[in-house]
């Protein structure tokens, strides 16, 4: 790549072009306008007809640099074709080399002996040239339809320009591909979200997922407020959502977050992930607490004012866990409820504000079916009967 430096190139923009994917491209054609390639035709390899120990490397020795590259040992195994007779306005486009992590890497191709060549054969002019395609590929957001935590990334799909979620492939999950060992190398955690990077690499944890994505397609200004004041807010109320309601803090196996004292029981997910009623009842709590701060820094008509943010992505799915559960099986008034008697009048309005728009309202709508089905299988069941065993306990708020 030395030759794409003072071409308009920094040394940082080769470096990343190089670590990404590129291929290695040969077009290569006669130059005779009167006579077809009869002497010395190219043939190229299948490469699914070759494996790796066929292969070799030799160095290319330069007085102010050493390259590679590969040569092929010979197998009756190898299947070879070639193009007879091509003329001025034909080419044969082919792949030399491709940086990608599986499938046919390299095309081999050599010139050859046609045992149809005569001595009166006019010899061969050609050319071949050479040029470098670098790939800008889509990364692959692994995407729950329930999860609240992989719904602010697709919220953010879903509000931005086409132009810029076009840049994004996503595909669902399951429970069952969260266990798996290819999962694993995306998500070492086993949860979803998920992100594999256009360039490989893997991104976990939603916050920084949605980070990555803004910083890379919407050059941070597509929801991130404009002042540094706006963003500090935007930050803590993400920060707060993600330590205090969304995210155990611990990976080992019984803990939970805040909002699993909302769903997560013994009897429906076992003692692995299960919630004491101590526990269940702090959790509840802190989900109050947590409303009640928010209410009282909510900017409005958005969390942080005329447009939505980071921050309202983040928020408005759990938040939609809260509008189905703590009524049904906690006996709240439903928080946002701008009609009712919600002790959170901000926070109904913002909810209503983002329900106002069709890619809130179609995420709400998948997270609210899953529940109403989950409802009609019987999950909140076991947390009712602990609920009505321990009416000493406080479960109801305000």
């Amino acid at each position: 790549f030395s030759h794409l430096k003072g071409r308009g190139r920094t040394a940082d923009e080769v470096a990343a072009l190089a670590a990404g994917r590129f291929a290695f491209i040969n077009v290569w054609r006669s130059i005779d306008p009167d006579h077809p390639v009869a002497q010395n035709p190219l043939a190229v390899c299948d490469e699914n007809s070759i494996d790796d120990d066929d292969k070799f490397l030799y160095e290319l020795r330069f007085p102010d640099r050493t390259g590679e590259n590969y040569s092929l040992k010979h197998s009756d195994a190898h299947a070879w074709y070639y193009y007879p007779d091509m003329t001025a306005d034909e080419c044969l486009i082919f792949k030399v080399f491709d940086k990608k992590p599986d499938g046919p890497r390299f095309v081999f191709h050599t010139a050859f002996d046609d045992p149809r060549t005569t001595d009166a054969s006019p010899p061969r002019k050609s050319i071949e040239i050479r040029t470098i395609a670098f790939y800008d590929e889509k990364p692959t957001f692994f995407d729950m339809r329930h999860s609240n935590n992989a719904a602010r990334v697709r919220l953010w799909l879903r509000l931005v320009d086409p132009d810029i979620a076009n840049n994004v492939a996503s595909t669902w999950v399951t429970y069952d591909d969260l266990q798996s060992e290819d999962y694993a190398k995306v998500n070492p955690l086993r949860k979803c979200p998920a992100l594999v990077r256009g360039d490989g690499g893997t991104v976990f944890e939603s916050d920084v997922i949605l980070k990555y994505l803004e910083d890379k397609y919407g050059r941070n200004d597509a929801m991130t407020p404009a002042t540094p004041e706006d963003r500090q807010l935007m930050n803590l109320m993400i920060r707060c959502h993600d330590l205090y309601i969304a995210s155990p803090n611990c990976t080992a196996e019984g803990f939970s977050h805040s909002q699993g004292a909302m769903y997560l029981s013994a009897a429906w997910h076992g003692a692995r992930r299960s919630v004491d009623v101590a526990s269940r009842e702090a959790k509840i709590a802190e989900i109050w607490k947590q409303l009640t701060w928010l209410e009282a820094n909510a900017a409005g008509p958005f969390l942080v004012g005329a447009e939505p943010s980071l921050a309202d992505l983040t928020w408005f799915p759990t938040c939609v866990f809260m509008e189905f559960m703590l009524p049904r099986v906690f006996a709240w008034a439903d928080p946002f409820d701008g009609a009712g008697p919600t002790p959170f009048p901000k926070l109904a309005a913002w909810y209503a504000q983002c329900r106002a728009l069709g890619a809130f309202e179609e995420t709400r709508s998948e997270i609210w079916d899953y529940w109403v089905d989950m409802e009609k299988k019987g999950q909140f069941e076991p947390i009712k009967a602990e609920l009505d065993a321990n009416p000493d306990r406080k479960w109801t708020y305000p």
